[in-house]
Parts: C-alpha cells; structure tokens; sequence
C-alpha cells in the first residue's frame, strides 16, 4: 500500500468513528421512539440530522483539506465530534437531539475527504489504500450495529453513546500524532466558485456523483432500516437484530480491501462498479422475494459486498480522474450529493413503512434505485477508457 503502519491505523481509525456515529442511533429507533415520543418518519429524522449537516458542510471541507495542511482539518472534525456526541448522550429531548446529530454532520464532513487526501496522497497503489480506509468505516457500522446494543445492555443506551464519544478522544490524539501533516497551504490558490466549477461541470463528475448517489441511496434503505425489519417482523432482539443487520458491515469490511487489490490489478474501475450495482441488486431481490432469516442472511452478505465495489472504488477513480491535488473538493463533492440520497432515503424509507407497514415495498424501492445505477456506471466505463487512451497517447509524445 505504500503508507507507515500506524499512519494506515490512524486514517482506519477516523472513517471507523466516522461510520460509527453515524449509525449509532439506527439500532435504538424503537426506544428512541419512545424516549422521544415520535413515530419512524421522526427517528429516521435523527439519522436524516446527521447526514443533513454533513452534506452542507462536504464542500467547505473539501475546499479546506484542498487549501490547507488536511490533517488539520481531520483533528478539527475530530475535536468536535467528541465534543457534540458526549452532550448528545445524555440529551432527553427530541429537538435538541435533532440539533446535536446535525452538529455531529457538520463535524463528520471534516473526516473523510482529509483523511482519503492524505493516504492516497502518498499510497503506491490506490485501490489497496482506499480498500483498507473502507474497511475501516465497515467496521465503525459493525460497531455501530452490533457493538453498541450490546454495550447499552450492560451500560444503558447513554453509556453506549458516552463511550463512543470516548473513543472518538482516542482516534483525535492518534491522528494528531500519527497522520501526515499533508501539503501547506496554497498561496494564489483560485477562488472556492472556480476550484467547485471547474470539477461539477464537468459530464465526468456527473457520472461519478450519480454512481454515489444511487449506490448510497439503495444503500440505506438496507443499512438503515433492517433491524427494525427484524425486530419487527421475525421478533428479534435489540442485540441480534444489530448483529444480523452488522453482517453487511462485516461483509463491507472483508471486501473492501479485495475490490481495491482487484480494481488495481485489472487496471480498471468501472468494471468493479458495474458488478457492485448488479450484487445490490441481487441483495434487495432476496429481501424482497424471500421472507426467511436464512434469505436476509444472504442478502445482508450481498450489501456488504456490493456496497465494497462500489464506494471505495468510486471514491479512487474520483482521485483519478481529477488528480491528487483536487482530491479534497473532487471527493467532497461527490459525497455531497450522494448524502443528499443519504440525507432523503431516511426519511423517505420511514414514511413509506409509516404509509404502507409494508418492508417488502421498501425493498422494492431500493432494488429499483440500485438498478439505475447501471446508467451513469455505464458513462463511467467511457470515460475512464477515454481517460486511458489520453494518458497512452500523452506518453507516446
């Protein structure tokens, strides 16, 4: 990979609380419900929160991590995150709740495009990196899923909270010490409307930020809404409803670094692309045809792995196509308006299941946005060829 040990375990540990906070509240929506007293549509509104706020803070944080050292924008994230989820904790009220999860959005746009920067910034072999960074943030969603239910059964669910902000601490004093301080800040750099217009209006990010935003859309239709799925219908507990349901982290984790070393080897990323969309496909068909714990099995190792072929790899041909030294805001964007998909399918996924109580619908939605995919991963099988021959004929001069 190219990287230092403990600064690979560093940048790992950032997109694992990343994930980790994101998720947290996804396993406590039937006791949030009450604690807070409101309906699906009002809890997938704490999820909806966060990833509100990290959508509208994507852009300045990428435009930072490209304009100055990203490390520093990496321990700022950091330093308020714990900050906002240790207060988040022992919060009783729904508004304020609400409030926080934004702030900890805010203060999660700050992590991943400095983190990804600064390692595929001095990796060998991209794909490998960004399969390892990946992994990371499958098992902040393990943690998040199976780790903490678990915890709250000996700590209560604010003590599960209060220990994740602790951890949080932790990954802020390692990657203070441990991640490259990355490039100084640019003098004469062009103005943020230039640096932003010069990579949305190009067709090629079109095709990569609509690649994001289905893939995460169908997502989190699975992510977000399969344990209460569970707990609901085949009446599992908190805790074997967040391990079921962890699975397709676990999946995420193992085959993150496998669909990098792959993208690598074949000197190809649409491919891998392709092929993800086609797995989510097959996981939202089982969910939506079989109604067995056997069938959801199954469909939550398809997530995972489709969901390892298509977001890190999207993440590295984004660096590709636009270079290292606009990685901050290239990726940036690009996360933008996928957690725009993120940010509407927490609540769209709710008031479908509010409208219908019906899950089988809800997987059927998300089989029909995985679909769509195809279209713009298609656009990017073209240009990344076009791409490659540039880049042939350059080296021919």
């Amino acid at each position: 990979m190219g990287a230092p040990l403990w600064t690979a375990a560093a940048a790992w540990g950032v997109l694992f609380i990343a994930n980790a906070q994101r998720i947290d509240v996804v396993p406590f929506f039937n006791d949030l419900r009450a604690v807070y007293h409101v309906d699906y549509a009002g809890v997938g509104g704490l999820l909806s929160a966060y990833l509100l706020g990290y959508v509208l803070a994507q852009i300045p944080a990428g435009l930072a991590a490209d304009n100055t050292p990203a490390r520093r924008v990496t321990v700022a994230g950091l330093a308020c995150m714990t900050v906002t989820s240790a207060v988040f904790a022992f919060t009783g009220r729904y508004v304020p709740a609400l409030a926080l999860r934004f702030l900890m959005g805010l203060s999660g746009a700050a992590l991943y495009s400095s983190t990804v920067k600064l390692m595929l910034g001095i990796a060998r072999n991209r794909g490998a990196a960004m399969g390892v960074l990946q992994s990371g943030a499958g098992a902040g969603m393990v943690a998040g899923f199976f780790l903490m239910p678990l915890m709250s059964g000996w700590t209560g669910i604010p003590g599960a909270f209060l220990a994740l902000s602790a951890a949080t601490a932790a990954v802020l004093a390692a990657g203070a010490v441990w991640l490259p301080a990355g490039a100084p800040a640019r003098g004469g750099a062009e103005p943020a409307h230039r640096q932003i217009g010069g990579i949305a209006g190009q067709p090629t990010f079109i095709a990569l930020s609509g690649s994001v935003f289905l893939a995460l859309f169908s997502a989190y239709g699975i992510t977000a809404w399969l344990p209460t799925y569970l707990a609901n219908v085949f009446g599992f507990s908190r805790t074997a409803a967040g391990g079921l349901a962890a699975v397709v982290n676990v999946a995420l984790l193992a085959a993150s670094p496998i669909a990098g070393n792959l993208s690598d080897r074949i000197g190809a990323r649409a491919p891998v692309i392709l092929t993800g969309f086609g797995v989510l496909v097959a996981s939202f068909a089982l969910l939506a045809g079989v109604r067995s714990t056997a069938g959801v099995a199954v469909s939550t190792v398809l997530a995972g792995t489709g969901l390892a072929l298509t977001l890190p790899v999207l993440t590295t041909l984004t660096t590709e196509l636009f270079g290292i030294h606009r990685a901050g805001v290239a990726v940036s964007l690009n996360l933008a308006v996928g957690q725009v998909a993120s940010t509407i399918s927490g609540v769209l996924f709710g008031y479908v299941l509010d409208a219908t109580r019906s899950f089988t619908l809800v997987w059927l939605l998300g089989l029909a946005i995985a679909l769509l995919g195809f279209v713009p991963a298609l656009a990017l099988r073209r240009a990344e060829y076009s791409a490659r021959l540039a880049a042939a004929a350059s080296a021919a001069r």
